[in-house]
Formats: C-alpha cells, sequence, structure tokens
C-alpha cells in the first residue's frame, strides 16, 4: 500500500496549525475546530465546548500521548529504531541487571514458546541478550552521534531485536504493563537528556517514514542460545494526528491551556510535543510523564523520588498535584485511548467530556467505550467515541474503527 511521506504529514498539520508563536498558536482562520475527519456529532460537541463560557477560571485540558495524539507509540518506535541501530549507552554488565531488574523469575508461560514448542524461562532469554549485547558492544561500543550505522543483518543485532523485542512484550502480559514501562525505559540509561532527545527524534522521523505494517522477526538459526529460536512479529509506523493538532490549537486559542499525562518518558514524549516540526508546538512544562533518576546527569535505572508513575491512577496523582492543586479544579477535557487513561478519564467532577480514541478497546476502556456508544444518542454525552482506521493511521469522520488487517469498521470490540 502506497503511504504519504513523512512531508506531506508535516506539511498538511503546519498548514491546519497556522503560526505558533511564544505568546500561543495563531490559528490560520476564525473557525472554533476545523471539520477534518472528526465524526460529525465530535466536531459539534468539542466546538460548543471550547465556545462555551467557562465554568471555572484557567481551564485546562489533558491529553495522553500515545495512540492519542498521534497514531503508534512513540516510545516503542524508539525502541525499535535503538534495535535497529544498536544505539545503548549501558555497559553489558549494566544491561544484564537491567532487563533482569523486577521481572519474575521462571516460564513465561504458554503463549511464549520458542520455535520447537518449549517454554521459555527469561533468566535464559536474559542470558542470550546479554551475549548478542556484550558481542555488539565489543566490536563497536555504545552510541555516539558519530559511529558509522552497523549493518541490520549483523547476527548479533537480529538475535538481540528479536529477543530484546519477544521479552518486551512477554514481560507486558506476564508481569504487567507497570513493569513493562519501566523496563523499557531503563535500556535507556547512561544517555543524557539532550542524547535522549536526539535519538527520539531521529525514532520519529524514521517511524513517521515507515508503512503501517506489522515486521516478523527471527532469531538467526546460528544462535540459538538458551532460551532457543524465536520468531515474534511487531506493529511500526507512526501518523501525525492533525485533528488533535487543531483542536489543542482551538483549545488555546480559546485560553484553555492545554496539558499532556503519558506513560512514555518525559523527555521522549516533549521532543515530539514541542518541536515546531511535528506540528504540536505544546510549552515544554506542560508535558508530564514517567521520570527517573538523572542524579548523575544522565538516565538512571531508578524512578524519580517523589514523582508518581503516569500511568492509571498515577495520571491522576499526577494531574492532582501540578494541576488541580493549583488552579483548583479539574480538567474541562480529558483525552485518552487504553485502560491507562481510565482513571483520568473519569476521576475528576469538573470534566465536562472525555474523548476516547476507539481502539476496540476491552477491559476498563472498554466498558467506557459501552458507555459512550450507549451515550451517542443523548444531548449531553459524558463520554464520545472517535474511529480511525488502524490501516492508515487517519481518523475516520465516524464513531466506528476499522481494525488493522481488516475492512469493517466496527464501534465496539464485541460488535
Amino acid at each position: 500500500m502506497s503511504m504519504p511521506s513523512r512531508r506531506h504529514f508535516l506539511a498538511g498539520t503546519a498548514a491546519l496549525l497556522g503560526t505558533c508563536t511564544a505568546t500561543g498558536v495563531s490559528r490560520a482562520d476564525d473557525t472554533v475546530l476545523s471539520p477534518l475527519k472528526w465524526a460529525p456529532r465530535n466536531h459539534r460537541l468539542l466546538s460548543e465546548l471550547i465556545s462555551a463560557q467557562p465554568v471555572h477560571a484557567r481551564p485546562y485540558a489533558v491529553f495522553d500521548w500515545d495512540n492519542t495524539c498521534i497514531f503508534g507509540d512513540c516510545e516503542e518506535a524508539l525502541l525499535q529504531y535503538m534495535l535497529e541501530t544498536f544505539s545503548f549507552a549501558l555497559p553489558p554488565d549494566q544491561f544484564h541487571r537491567v532487563i533482569l531488574q523486577d521481572v519474575p523469575e521462571g516460564s513465561l508461560g504458554p503463549d511464549f514458546l520458542n520455535l520447537d514448542g518449549q517454554a521459555v524461562r527469561f533468566a535464559h532469554l536474559a542470558d542470550d541478550m546479554t551475549r548478542d549485547y556484550a558481542e555488539l558492544w565489543s566490536r563497536y561500543g555504545g552510541w555516539s552521534a558519530e559511529r558509522p550505522d552497523i549493518p541490520a543483518a549483523t547476527p548479533a543485532l537480529a538475535a538481540l531485536r528479536t529477543r530484546l523485542l519477544f521479552s518486551y512484550t512477554a514481560i507486558d502480559a506476564v508481569a504487567g504493563p507497570k513493569v513493562a514501562l519501566y523496563w523499557i525505559i531503563r535500556l535507556l540509561g547512561g544517555l543524557t537528556e539532550a542524547d535522549i532527545a536526539r535519538l527520539a527524534g531521529h525514532a520519529n522521523r524514521w517511524a513517521l517514514g515507515r508503512d503501517i505494517g506489522e515486521t516478523r522477526y527471527v532469531t538467526p538459526s546460528e544462535r540459538a542460545g538458551k532460551s532457543g529460536l524465536l520468531r515474534h512479529t511487531v506493529r511500526h509506523g507512526l501518523r501525525l494526528t492533525p485533528e488533535i493538532a487543531d483542536l489543542q490549537a482551538a483549545l488555546r486559542h480559546a485560553g484553555i491551556d492545554v496539558f499532556v499525562c503519558s506513560a512514555s518518558l518525559e523527555t521522549v514524549v516533549r521532543v515530539f510535543a514541542t518541536d515546531p516540526e511535528f506540528g504540536y508546538g505544546l510549552p515544554p512544562q506542560n508535558i508530564f510523564g514517567i521520570r527517573m533518576d538523572a542524579s548523575a546527569g544522565k538516565l538512571g535505572t531508578h524512578p524519580a523520588p517523589d514523582w508518581p508513575l503516569t500511568y492509571g491512577p498515577g495520571k491522576v496523582e499526577t494531574i492532582r498535584r501540578r494541576l488541580v492543586r493549583e488552579r483548583g479544579h479539574g480538567p474541562l477535557l480529558v483525552c485518552g485511548d487504553s485502560g491507562g487513561d481510565t482513571a483520568m478519564q473519569t476521576a475528576f467532577p469538573d470534566t465536562r467530556l472525555s474523548l476516547i480514541v476507539n481502539r476496540l478497546s476491552v477491559g476498563e476502556e472498554g466498558r467506557l467505550s459501552q458507555q459512550a456508544a450507549e451515550e451517542i444518542s443523548t444531548i449531553s454525552p459524558r463520554m464520545i467515541l472517535q474511529g480511525r482506521d488502524e490501516n492508515t493511521g487517519e481518523w475516520r469522520p465516524s464513531e466506528q474503527t476499522i481494525a488493522f488487517g481488516t475492512r469493517t469498521p466496527r464501534l465496539l470490540a464485541h460488535s
């Protein structure tokens, strides 16, 4: 499938937003909100929300970032990019300690078998990954901006790529997202904030230029190791979302501040959300995400003290600490896409509307999606669904979503 280029997306978003200035966003026209590919009812409800006289002084909106403001996950795209280029800074012994941290011992269970159908123990995976990593480190050293590219087909790199992506998916499924979120971020250990920002910018451009699709990784036959040969499929590609960029610009134009509360590393999200090149242009101080200790000037492997994990209830705690405490009220609008956002979408009595980017979710977000579906015919809903086409990364002018690999729009996961 032929996909629009990154240049096309960036140019289109810039045209919608007009000019970003130090004092806010100057819109290209006087409309409240551009129709674009909004579901018509959502467009009307949001336009009315923006135009209404605010109940509280200093109103604000809060957005999740990954799969809400953009299509895809910028931190997972960064991991994929780092594994294509071996862009790591942890010496091998530290790498081994980091990948073992907080991961339960024992088998990863029946859903994560090697190609011989055998259960995989994470300790074996960790030993094999460290062997791959140490070989690459001895030949090429750690990441630097000046280091030549490493051939992507290098057997040790191909093995590390397969095993690490397999591990990340398994850890998320077996140990849960809270463990997986810190696990992926610790792989950035040893990099300065400037290093991380530079790598994140490279990864964003790389992923925006890729198609939306899946890649199947297989361990090279000569590197079976203790864990055996593995096969793992990963979805790839990022897309900008002009509808969200325009919504944020319209909110700011109306005097409604915009904040991001993300379960990705704060530095990584800030690169995407604030760099005018990507079209959103939000203030850096308005981006909240996961923070790690960086007392030595480089990213550490422990969470920053006295800062919540910005996932689930931790997003609510962050908003209360940083915004409710200062302004005296909750957000007017909250936008999210998954179970990590459910808490902040429902926690604040002041929230007039919660936008759910429809990913045909199940679980907690699925229940909110069901509520939104039941409220489609009501005049003043609390929840609204916005559909998209997961084959292209673009929104659809409907509440229904087309799941990746299918062509049929659906409103809910089980519809």
